[in-house]
């Protein structure tokens, strides 16, 4: 049988985490990724203290490979950090040639 994870509550972050200033949870999450060579093409944009952390990916990955890797590093950051992080990935604006040249504009 299944177990059903829809209503077991989500874990919360520590309270070492909580007591930190935001700067100083962005540059732990920071030494974690410089200490990662797998991770090197990630950016710290902000890191609440409710454990929510805002990356940004400095190069593009496809997408059949970019959720893999966004979780591998929230599994690997909750087992080094904290384990009430969740991590959010920056959107990317659209890129796609064709749209612009036929003049279809999206914003994110």
């Amino acid at each position: 049988m299944l177990k059903n994870y829809s209503s077991v509550d989500s874990p919360e972050t520590g309270s070492d985490w909580k007591n930190m200033k935001e700067e100083s949870r962005k540059a732990l999450i920071k030494k974690f990724i410089d200490g990662r060579s797998d991770f090197s093409n990630l950016e710290v944009l902000s890191a609440k203290e409710n454990g929510q952390i805002i990356i940004i990916m400095l190069e593009a990955l496809p997408a059949n490979k970019r959720g893999l890797f966004l979780l591998n590093f929230e599994k690997s950051v909750k087992f080094a950090v904290d384990e009430g992080i969740t991590v959010w990935c920056e959107p990317v604006g659209d890129k796609s040639k064709l749209r612009a040249l036929r003049g279809v504009n999206i914003t994110t």
